[in-house]
């Protein structure tokens, strides 16, 4: 096709991979977000900063109040945060 259709291609692939990546983890925020605290970004300050997040990407406004309505139904999925820590070497800890 040519040269020109080949890099914008690579553009647009490189940049569909970062957003592939991306969204699923920022739904998910919400998600959990709007589970622990309520789905009224007002008095959820939780819920407020992970759309700020989005709001700062290419996240579209339909998504968010998708993620805020699958999380507010009775037959949603359960998320939960989780922190593990490890302790390696003398004077190394490891919290995820």
């Amino acid at each position: 096709m040519g040269r020109a259709f080949e890099y914008r291609r690579a553009s647009k692939e490189k940049r569909w991979d970062k957003m592939s990546k991306l969204f699923p983890k920022l739904a998910k925020n919400i998600t959990i977000a709007a589970k622990e605290g309520g789905s009224d970004p007002d008095i959820n300050a939780k819920l407020r900063t992970a759309i700020m997040k989005c709001q700062g990407t290419e996240y579209a406004e339909r998504h968010i109040e998708a993620a805020i309505k699958r999380a507010s139904g009775k037959d949603s999925e359960n998320f939960a945060e989780i922190c593990y820590e490890r302790e390696g070497s003398p004077w190394c800890a490891c919290i995820c």
